[in-house]
């Protein structure tokens, strides 16, 4: 069966360890929608996976992460800019997606470890504060 492709990541299981690898190294790993979203599928998947028992999230490039991806917290361009209600409701729920997919690091089965190089800035540090164990290169 061939492995699920996603957006951001590469995932592998191998010897008992699920490895899940950022890869968006020309957008410095930043965090988008697509990742919000790819993320607690694939950390659901892995903890109900008996061939995994650890999960080491690492990134290709050369930074670890640049953190959220900015675009996202532009809201809905079509409201107009006096309308704070549409931007807030937005953000939100921007903010409740994050918190959802850093949520499912916490509440994994098996440990979480971050192999970690280069830059982990901004959301990317609110991240790996979610897992186990961070090993710095």
């Amino acid at each position: 069966m061939p492995a699920k492709k996603y957006e951001c990541f590469e995932v592998t299981i191998e010897d008992k360890i699920a490895h899940i690898r950022m890869n968006r190294p020309d957008a410095l790993n930043t965090m988008n929608k697509a990742f919000w979203n790819e993320l607690p599928e694939i950390v659901r998947d892995i903890d109900n996976n008996a061939r995994a028992r650890v999960i080491v999230i690492s990134s290709t490039g050369k930074h670890f992460s640049g953190g959220m991806d900015t675009t996202v917290f532009t809201g809905d361009r079509a409201a107009p800019k006096h309308d704070r209600y549409i931007m807030a409701e937005a953000l939100r729920s921007n903010i409740r997606q994050i918190q959802s997919s850093f949520s499912c690091l916490e509440e994994a089965r098996m440990p979480v470890l971050f192999a970690l190089h280069g830059g982990v800035i901004g959301g990317a540090v609110d991240m790996i504060s979610a897992g186990d164990i961070r090993w710095c290169t």
